[in-house]
């Protein structure tokens, strides 16, 4: 009973710390930063000499970063006005741009067709018509852009800042997290790594030696005064240690309450194109068309599992859907830098 208990307390943990139910340990969720969100983070990092909350979150796998392919061209186009208003040269802020941001975002080639989603519909910028289109597509996610036109019909939160400081909570105290506890654990790993490193070395087993270590620890530790010493030292470190962990779970969380509160919603019912764009929109490798199939009935259960020539179709139709290899498709790709004729 204990167990079971225990079992369902891990599940619950594990559940809480999810933000997207359709993502696995990375990314944690989909991100969609505008022309204007890319351009503004560049410009910070590069007056600051500081990584952006973009940049956060992607290098630590918290997110995976999109944005339609026009934004790519939007970027370029704009560089050098942004360059007129910032005390910053134009080759740095395109350098910036091209060697930090370039390569963890992807660009995607938006289809065009008849447009029926409500809140796409709603959308009075066209410009902005493929950022709303892509949103609905891959959802839930979040987009991050200031555009009113997107803004309005709840595509993007009110302030793409403020969830990009949560989604940078998420990262942040995700890795925290992660580098407290190896710090708790690494004494433990060394002392096993030398152990086993004598062993190779003399030719004593393992385990006689590490029987040995833990006996001359017991003899060592028999004074009295000598626990109270390791007492006196180790317990203030352990108590650190577990604070540290409390303040990255406590950021943790605080961002995914955060993001939970604007991140846009699935849509109910989506149709094939729609599951296929959201298993590999949220791959970090080309997959075959089996492997989609697979994907997608682990991630829509209760739904029909679709034929393998319908998803090939789909793959093949699709313009946000590309061939990296033979036989393996994924969503996006990524873009290298912009080389003009002049």
């Amino acid at each position: 009973m204990i167990d079971v208990l225990e079992s369902e307390q891990w599940v619950a943990a594990a559940r809480s710390l999810r933000l997207d139910p359709y993502c696995s340990l990375r990314p944690r969720f989909l991100g969609l930063p505008d022309a204007n969100a890319v351009l503004s983070s560049v410009d910070n990092d590069c007056r600051n000499a500081r990584r952006s909350r973009l940049l956060r979150m992607a290098e630590g796998g918290t997110a995976a970063l999109y944005a339609p392919t026009h934004v790519y061209w939007e970027i370029y186009r704009r560089l050098p006005r942004l360059a007129s208003f910032s005390p910053v040269p134009l080759v740095d802020l395109r350098r910036h741009f091209e060697e930090e941001y370039l390569p963890v975002m992807r660009f995607v080639r938006v289809s065009a067709g008849e447009v029926g989603d409500p809140q796409v519909l709603a959308i009075t910028d066209p410009d902005d018509v493929p950022m709303g289109q892509l949103a609905k597509l891959i959802a839930p996610c979040v987009v991050f852009s200031e555009d009113k036109s997107l803004r309005r019909p709840r595509l993007a939160p009110p302030d793409w800042r403020l969830a990009a400081g949560f989604a940078a909570d998420i990262a942040g105290g995700s890795s925290d997290r992660q580098a407290t506890g190896m710090v708790a654990v690494a004494p433990g790993w060394a002392a096993v790594e030398l152990i086993k490193f004598l062993g190779r070395r003399t030719g004593i087993s393992s385990w006689l030696l590490g029987a040995c270590i833990v006996g001359g620890a017991i003899v060592v530790l028999r004074k009295p005064e000598r626990r109270q010493a390791v007492g006196k030292y180790g317990m203030p470190m352990l108590q650190v240690l577990a604070e540290m962990l409390e303040e990255a779970r406590v950021r943790e969380e605080r961002g995914l309450a955060g993001l939970r509160e604007v991140i846009l919603p699935a849509p109910p019912g989506p149709a094939l194109r729609q599951r296929v764009a959201v298993v590999l929109a949220r791959q970090e490798e080309p997959l075959l068309a089996r492997e989609v199939q697979e994907l997608i009935e682990v991630r829509f259960p209760g739904q029909p599992v679709p034929p393998l020539t319908e998803i090939r179709t789909v793959l093949s139709e699709g313009s946000e859907f590309v061939q990296p290899a033979r036989y393996r498709w994924q969503f996006g790709r990524q873009a290298g830098p912009w080389r003009s004729r002049e």
